[in-house]
């Protein structure tokens, strides 16, 4: 055994006691931390905030970039329509067309 005699265990003893002083004496400040954990947790907040205001401004772009697209393909469809209607128009059947006099031909 170790500690045999009452000196040794009276010594053992002062440095159990000297090692948490020492350790009390060391130990950071529990102010510190709490401080530091409350900063932390206002700085999540504020980002997840800031993520929040982010994502409803990117879902409203989404939204108003669709209804632009929707009006644009109306607006497509309105003109096939009408250069449908002009094809359409100009499409009327060809008349006799006379053969043309070219430089190179004779004539007769």
């Amino acid at each position: 055994m170790p500690f045999t005699t009452l000196e040794q265990f009276v010594l053992l003893g002062t440095v159990l006691i000297g090692g948490w002083l020492l350790g009390y004496a060391s130990a950071p400040n529990a102010a510190k931390w709490k401080r530091r954990l409350r900063t932390q947790s206002e700085r999540f907040t504020a980002f997840q905030a800031e993520a929040k205001d982010r994502l409803r401004a990117a879902n409203q772009r989404a939204s108003d970039l669709h209804s632009d697209l929707e009006a644009v393909r109306a607006d497509h469809a309105e003109a096939e329509r009408t250069i449908a209607s002009l094809r359409a128009a100009a499409a009327v059947p060809p008349e006799a067309e006379t053969p043309r006099q070219g430089w190179f031909t004779r004539a007769d």
